[in-house]
């Protein structure tokens, strides 16, 4: 499967990406918790690989579950204030001079951040149209599109007659 190897960033997106890749791997094998973690050690190189050899003595590495080790791993590389960032950003998002196109990319990415939001169907949509433009917004309103589904395609055929 070739998985990355994490070598450590200042960058707490690439930490996010890795975890992300790993775990892509992990559920495709079908991993257990504890291989999930021992193969994420074994993936750690260069400053990840001191930060692991510092942070494991204060571990309990045989009984450590993924869930656990990503905590501590996002601890060290994708700060909790960072992440209170990432979902004020998510939150706060507007439309604004970006296409539809853009937008709804911004946005889907941007879901990552608030999965209690980005789960419920009806309420991912309402925030999506809270942040489109208002002539956007007036069109989907008024065509009832309930679903995020629904409400995207209704946003991109608004667009395209907005032109």
């Amino acid at each position: 499967m070739k998985p990355l190897e994490f070598h450590g960033s200042t960058d707490p997106m690439v930490a996010l990406e890795w975890v992300k890749a790993v775990e892509a791997i992990y559920d495709y094998l079908q991993f257990e918790d504890n291989d999930r973690v021992s193969c994420a050690i074994f993936l750690l190189s260069k400053m990840a690989r001191t930060w692991w050899d510092a942070t494991k003595i204060s571990v309990n590495v045989s009984a450590l579950k993924w869930q656990e080790f990503k905590d501590l791993f996002y601890d060290k590389y994708f700060p909790r204030d960072i992440r209170s960032q990432k979902v004020k950003e998510f939150l706060e998002q507007k439309q604004g001079n970006i296409s539809m196109k853009e937008y709804i990319l911004k946005f889907e990415d941007g879901c990552q951040f608030a999965p209690y939001l980005a789960s419920n169907d009806i309420q991912k949509g309402e925030h999506f149209l809270r942040g489109v433009r208002d002539e956007i917004k007036r069109d989907v309103r008024m065509s009832k599109a309930a679903s995020y589904k629904e409400i995207v395609e209704k946003a991109r055929m608004a667009e395209l007659f907005a032109q």
